[in-house]
């Protein structure tokens, strides 16, 4: 009977410290990931099936590293909370709020990260935006200020606010400059943001294009978000790549709505190195000088036919900015102007189609001249078209609120 009693309490002593060493948070860890889920809108069914995937690559996480999720969804019973994914593959909850919000409310932003860098303190952290985008675009909204990021309940955050929200956690102390943020949402990757999110991150990560709906594959991710350097980026962009452009992995879903995986197409990526995007906003306002012919003044815009572009919402537009500066400048000057992009966008893959809703952009790919040079970040160039000069958005108009075009100075060319 004593032998019985003493297995047993070997047995729950066991038990017990095998939950204490999920729930164990390092305290001198190296590196937190945050990842922010704004799914309070049509995204809300993929959020439980992103935490699969993140709960199946969570033994990639090393030991010294926390994987946090701040999860907001449309489901009516449910508040918005904190979790920590564990290396054995749980999902521990850390925090729970007892009010809903508008995650796409800069100031939440900053509450939560906050909240979590109290949670999993750590030596540097990345961000993962996870959500609905637009890029440079100010999305109208009849309830609050226009916003481009993370839709909740017709409220978006505007990238201008979300890089004010950070710094002010970085001013505080609260938050080191981020190693990076990967931005796990549609056309982010446009110079606009770049040189916007410049004094909070290290790296800006992601597409200037749409993305698929279920978004990155976390389950093969997970490992290369607590990578640092070129490892960092290239890992997450060539897991990202290679696993859209291998048509064999992906469910019936993903297959219907994007016919031309099968050929080998995949979704753009880039990355954007930070220090050296106000190096290239400035050779760019200064390229722009020297464009063939010079720049054409207002209402004349260049000749963009045949280049990428990755948004058709109303109008083409956020055309591919190597290929812009290679139509519009010398051989020899393109080349001076690459040596600096080359440094602010250090890795890219492009790919000439990926999954769109727009059936006018689809029809367009085939149409996109193949033999220029492309890059994977965008740029906003004023043209005179009823979208872009008037109406809530009036394009030529909100994009000035963007450092990038405050650099480029658009008024020079005769555009106000």
């Amino acid at each position: 009977m004593k032998q019985i009693l003493f297995f047993m309490c070997c047995a729950v002593l066991i038990t017990a410290c095998k939950k204490d060493e999920e729930k164990k948070i390092p305290t001198n860890a190296q590196r937190t990931v945050m990842v922010y889920m704004s799914g309070d809108n049509s995204l809300s069914p993929v959020v439980s099936e992103d935490i699969q995937e993140m709960l199946q690559g969570a033994s990639g996480i090393p030991l010294n590293c926390n994987l946090v999720v701040f999860i907001d969804r449309s489901i009516s019973s449910e508040k918005p909370f904190i979790a920590r994914i564990t290396k054995e593959s749980k999902l521990d909850t850390l925090y729970k709020y007892t009010n809903d919000f508008y995650a796409s409310d800069p100031e939440k932003l900053s509450e939560v990260l906050k909240q979590i860098t109290q949670l999993c303190p750590a030596k540097e952290y990345g961000l993962v935006l996870w959500g609905h985008a637009s890029g440079w675009v100010v999305e109208s909204d009849t309830i609050a200020q226009k916003r481009a990021y993370g839709i909740d309940n017709n409220k978006w955050m505007n990238i201008t606010q979300m890089a004010k929200a950070l710094k002010g956690l970085k001013d505080q102390n609260v938050l080191p400059k981020l190693s990076f943020i990967f931005a796990d949402c549609c056309n982010m990757l446009c110079a606009e943001n770049g040189y916007e999110l410049r004094d909070v991150t290290d790296y800006l990560i992601g597409s200037p294009a749409e993305i698929p709906g279920y978004g990155a594959p976390y389950q093969l991710v997970v490992p290369h978000l607590f990578n640092s350097g070129s490892a960092l980026y290239k890992g997450i962009i060539d897991t990202y790549y290679d696993y859209y452009a291998d048509y064999s992995h992906l469910n019936y879903s993903e297959k219907s709505s994007w016919p031309y995986m099968e050929d080998g197409y995949s979704v753009p990526l880039a990355v954007i190195d930070t220090k050296y995007i106000g190096e290239l906003a400035y050779r760019t306002h200064d390229m722009l000088e020297r464009a063939t012919g010079g720049y054409p003044q207002y209402p004349n815009s260049p000749d963009l036919t045949s280049i990428a572009f990755y948004w058709y919402g109303d109008v083409p537009m956020m055309y591919d900015m190597r290929a812009v500066m290679e139509r519009l400048l010398s051989e020899a000057d393109f080349k001076l102007w690459e040596e600096t992009y080359q440094l602010a966008v250090p890795y890219y893959r492009m790919s000439m189609k990926w999954m769109t809703i727009w059936g006018s952009l689809a029809r367009t790919f085939d149409t996109f001249d193949s033999n220029l040079k492309y890059g994977c970040i965008s740029m906003f160039i004023p043209q005179q078209n009823s979208y872009y000069s008037y109406g809530n958005m009036a394009y030529n108009k909100t994009s000035i609120n963007f450092g990038w075009n405050q650099v480029m100075d658009w008024k020079r060319f005769g555009w106000e």
